[in-house]
């Protein structure tokens, strides 16, 4: 499945503050149906926490990483924003390959943790406004490659 350059400009818009991520996720909901456009979106969002999530912690994790790094994003983010440190946890270990952390989680819950952490780590690793095309770049075929396991996975179960 391919993910068109207007998806890759709405999540790199999200991360950077840059354009206007409203009107493009309207223009994708418009164009391919909210819950097709939502799926498509989190997909690449989810392989870019994947990838930074991987280079952060690239020989493993312990628990006081993860801790450590929700901390981060809870702090960063403020008041008037608040995250389930649990739900961000289980997002990150998630994202880490900890597939039964995130069994539990509603996508919308790891959704609202999702975005706080990946700013977090891509500061860290000093992926700046400027870096951004090159790590999204990264991004695309992890995402691509995701969806179209899935789209195979439920064709031969017949759920599509």
């Amino acid at each position: 499945m391919d993910i068109t350059s207007e998806y890759v400009a709405a999540l790199r818009s999200c991360l950077t503050g840059e354009g206007d991520y409203t009107e493009l996720s309207a223009r994708l909901q418009a164009q391919d149906g909210g819950e097709r456009s939502a799926h498509i979106f989190f997909a690449l969002a989810g392989m870019a926490l994947h990838l930074a999530a991987r280079r952060r912690f690239p020989g493993g994790y312990t628990d006081a990483d993860v801790i450590r790094l929700v901390g981060q994003a809870r702090v960063m983010l403020g008041e008037g924003y608040e995250i389930d440190p649990l739900v961000a946890e289980a997002t990150l270990r998630g994202a880490l390959g900890d597939t039964a952390a995130t069994a539990n989680l509603e996508g919308l819950e790891m959704g609202t943790a999702l975005f706080p952490l990946l700013i977090v780590l891509l500061e860290q690793e000093g992926i700046t406004t400027d870096r951004m095309d090159d790590f999204l770049a990264e991004v695309l075929p992890l995402a691509e490659a995701w969806l179209a396991r899935e789209q195979a996975a439920s064709l031969s179960d017949g759920t599509r």
